[in-house]
């Protein structure tokens, strides 16, 4: 059951039926492909069929080199389930596609990363042009992952588009909760926390940006686990993100069953 913004009566609704498939396999040689394949259905709400969220990589000694093909959206860090989600509050989501290069440990667990990345068109367009990715007309990044004091850290610099500019993320896991953190040049701002207590696990997020407009939304969110692969989610969400469809709130209460 689930509402989303400008709704006033809630309604009972099969959400959609994601399928992903991974695979792996040694080659020998200390060499390593992998590669992932997403079916999402959107039948149910009168979409059809796509792929997303899609990969091949090989793995060495030398790094990692893969490619993929991803659903991104404005935030991050994580929030509640919802028709109307942070990303939708504050920009919605775009096909990405990226070629990246991460090398092997240069040191304490921390590796750097070049990555070269542009959005697609959306699923179901057929032309080459739309559906591959140049690096030549692609943005660049360079960045490092790793853990400093207890907390895993993201940074990556856009050095093609300098208003995006560098993006840094913090996760930290704690005995009793983890805690996520995002801020980034071009003013984008998310905090969040994660708090399981036995078979419930309680969630909340905020997400913000002060650019030419400003776009900001919470989140919160309970799951229970009422078995290993079944589970039953609330999320609420408020947000307003400049227009009419997305200022307001929702919620969704979701009943999930994994296979």
């Amino acid at each position: 059951m689930q509402t989303k913004v400008g709704d006033t009566d809630g309604y009972f609704h099969i959400t959609d039926a994601d399928i992903n498939f991974k695979a792996s396999e040694d080659l020998g040689g200390g060499l390593t492909v992998s590669a992932g394949l997403g079916i999402s259905n959107e039948a149910n709400r009168g979409g059809n069929p796509g792929i997303e969220n899609n990969s091949l990589a090989l793995s060495g000694g030398f790094g990692t080199i893969s490619y993929a093909d991803v659903l991104s959206g404005k935030a991050k860090m994580g929030g509640a389930s919802l028709e109307t989600d942070l990303s939708d509050y504050t920009g919605g989501y775009a096909y990405v596609e990226n070629f990246t290069y991460t090398s092997p440990d240069v040191g304490g667990g921390w590796k750097f990363f070049l990555q070269w990345a542009k959005g697609r068109a959306a699923t179901g367009a057929t032309s080459d042009a739309n559906n591959s990715l140049k690096l030549k007309d692609a943005d660049q990044s360079i960045g490092v992952t790793g853990s400093m004091a207890g907390a895993n850290i993201y940074l990556d610099n856009n050095t093609s588009n300098s208003a995006e500019g560098w993006d840094l993320r913090v996760t930290y896991p704690m005995a009793a909760a983890t805690i996520v953190a995002r801020t980034s040049k071009d003013k984008w701002t998310e905090f969040g926390i994660s708090v399981p207590m036995g078979a419930l696990t309680y969630t909340a997020n905020t997400i913000s940006n002060k650019g030419t407009t400003t776009k900001k939304a919470s989140a919160f969110g309970i799951t229970y686990a009422m078995r290993k692969q079944t589970s039953l989610t609330f999320g609420y969400g408020s947000g307003n993100g400049g227009s009419t469809a997305t200022h307001g709130s929702n919620y969704r209460l979701q009943l999930a069953k994994k296979f």
